[in-house]
């Protein structure tokens, strides 16, 4: 369950569960000024509301915590978030579906139990699923590939020979960085094929893959936290110990690293926890 939190909580941040929010608030509003379905004739304006702001906050709730965990994981191996997207859309379409049986059974007197009136409703529910989760996903993806301040995604053969030779070989990745975050490294995300690479001076994303820049900070005193983190020790600001053993790792800018079950010994035998 900490998993599933933290990979929601990486994955959209304050801001963006903010405007998730905002976004399932406006399309109850719209339903509701819309009427579909039967939805205008057969019920008043409260009625309209309590319907699609139960069946669109329940599908809403399902569908975030679904697609960002499947997203993660196929992200993780390499795998294409698209299929991620489709088997995301079959999942959370099951209870959905549920809800807007049994919404429309209590508000409408709507109950398909015929096998077609129900593949049906599934089909409908999974389109919306997946037209919306998808271009959701895709909107997430995009503004986690934003960097911090004025640096922009640069990828990594783009960087000349001659400069990466002039950097030391602890700060190997830092050539690859625009000047505006080249600093100390404090912390490394994999995000499909790009590294989040956080400094003191910001964020900035590489076309890099994830254990190619790990090797480029091995001169850092650091680790592999995660299968998808590295963390410099110098940015730990504390260790939390959590109900069910996890472990987490607050760092100095803010962030919060999950520690791998996997990963755990070879932290507490080098005695940062």
């Amino acid at each position: 369950m900490n998993n599933v939190y933290f990979t929601i909580r990486e994955r959209l941040g304050t801001k963006r569960v903010g405007l998730n929010l905002l976004g399932f608030l406006m399309t109850a509003a719209l339903l509701t000024y819309l009427g579909p379905f039967g939805t205008w004739v057969a019920l008043a304006v409260a009625d309209r509301f309590v319907f699609w702001t139960t069946t669109v906050g329940v599908n809403w709730f399902v569908a975030l915590v679904v697609f960002n965990v499947t997203i993660e994981a196929f992200e993780s191996k390499n795998r294409s978030t698209w299929i991620a997207c489709l088997l995301s859309s079959l999942i959370a379409a099951l209870p959905g579906t549920v809800t807007v049986w049994l919404a429309a059974a209590v508000y409408l007197d709507y109950r398909p139990t015929d096998i077609s009136g129900i593949v049906g409703l599934y089909a409908q529910v999974f389109v919306l699923h997946l037209v919306i989760g998808s271009f959701a996903s895709y909107a997430i993806r995009r503004s986690l590939r934003k960097p911090v301040g004025e640096a922009q995604p640069r990828p990594a053969d783009e960087t000349s020979d001659t400069e990466a030779s002039r950097a030391p070989p602890e700060a190997a990745l830092l050539a690859r960085l625009s000047e505006g975050t080249r600093a100390d490294i404090l912390h490394l995300r994999m995000q499909d094929h790009y590294v989040e690479v956080h400094t003191a001076a910001g964020m900035e994303m590489l076309l890099l893959r994830f254990r190619d820049a790990m090797h480029e900070v091995e001169g850092v005193d650091g680790l592999q936290v995660h299968r998808s983190h590295w963390v410099a020790r110098a940015a730990i600001a504390r260790v939390e110990r959590r109900r069910g053993g996890a472990v987490v790792l607050h760092l100095v800018n803010g962030s919060e690293v999950p520690v791998s079950r996997s990963f755990a010994p070879t932290l507490r035998e080098k005695g940062w926890f």
